[in-house]
């Protein structure tokens, strides 16, 4: 048995491919079984770059409440909490209302 590798999420690629099947539906000749199989694919593309943005989100948010006024030199310092888990993509975090990964 032979041990499965895992490959780095390649955002641009996925998004290169999601803007590709986005430009395909636009053409003026488009079959409906190889659009319904597009569209899925469109789908999972969708909902990937979706959670791996909102990984990156967590992350940054992290990283300004590590040095935001009043954090510990412990924080600061870059020492994470040891029950956290990194390698586990949660749902975007959002404070008072931000909805983008710089609040605007």
């Amino acid at each position: 048995m032979t041990a499965m590798s895992t490959k780095p999420f390649e955002f641009e690629k996925a998004l290169k491919e999601l803007e590709d099947i986005a430009s395909w539906f636009e053409s003026s000749d488009v079959d409906l079984d190889a659009g319904l199989a597009k569209f899925e694919r469109g789908m999972t593309l969708a909902a990937e770059l979706k959670t791996h943005l909102g990984t990156i989100e967590n992350r940054v948010e992290k990283i300004k409440a590590r040095f935001a006024p009043g954090a510990s030199a412990t924080e600061a310092a870059g020492q994470e909490d040891p029950d956290e888990d990194e390698d586990e993509p949660s749902a975007p975090a959002t404070m008072s209302g931000q909805t983008d990964l710089f609040g605007t």
